[in-house]
């Protein structure tokens, strides 16, 4: 499971909240990973010089290392669930819908918000 912390895609850190309960009485191999926030990681002038999104392609990047690597952990890297609430929820929603992640992961819980929400809807 591949916990992805919320935080406004302001604040937040991997370590924000304590996973190893899940992991020894779950039966699970738990994965906490870090993403660029703010505009280090979201920042975009629209053309080349900076696309922005880098924060979603940190994701990306990590999931990526989970499939590369979680077998000596204990992992299985054909049942990789992703995670999250807040913010995290709102990356969950993301990357469901992109094709860079076609095969990373095969389940998602998105703990709150969702993309499609009509709580996201501008009036």
């Amino acid at each position: 499971m591949v916990w992805i912390h919320g935080g406004s895609m302001m604040v937040g850190a991997a370590t924000s909240h304590d996973r190893s309960a899940l992991a020894a009485f779950g039966d699970v191999v738990v994965v906490t990973i870090q993403y660029r926030l703010g505009f280090l990681g979201f920042l975009s002038t629209g053309d080349e010089h900076a696309p922005g999104n880098w924060g979603f392609l940190d994701v990306v990047a990590a999931l990526c290392w989970v499939q590369g690597n979680i077998t000596p952990f204990g992992g299985d890297p054909n049942c990789v669930t992703i995670f999250g609430s807040s913010a995290g929820a709102l990356m969950i929603s993301a990357l469901v819908l992109s094709p860079l992640t076609a095969g990373l992961f095969h389940r998602a819980i998105a703990q709150s918000f969702l993309t499609l929400s009509l709580s996201s809807a501008t009036y």
